[in-house]
């Protein structure tokens, strides 16, 4: 007897669980701010972001940008 009562609980509980597991949340997520070392050039935060271990990519043409001493500092907090 006990072993009936025991697989009809086991089954009502696994029933009661996988009739849980699909609900989903209406709101959704809001997309992540982009990265601030995204900001800095084609393939900067991709170099930023790389194993320290890695042999350095080549220097490419879009790498190099101009620097403006007249231009507004950069916030990087």
């Amino acid at each position: 007897m006990k072993r009936i009562a025991i697989l009809i609980a086991a089954a009502g509980l696994s029933i009661g669980l996988s009739a849980c597991s699909g609900g989903s949340s209406s709101a959704p997520t809001p997309p992540a701010p982009p990265k601030l070392e995204d900001k800095f050039g084609a393939g900067f935060g991709q170099d930023f972001r790389a194993d320290p271990a890695t042999t350095p990519g080549k220097v490419k043409s879009g790498d190099v940008i101009p620097v403006d001493p007249a231009a507004a500092p950069t916030n990087l907090h």
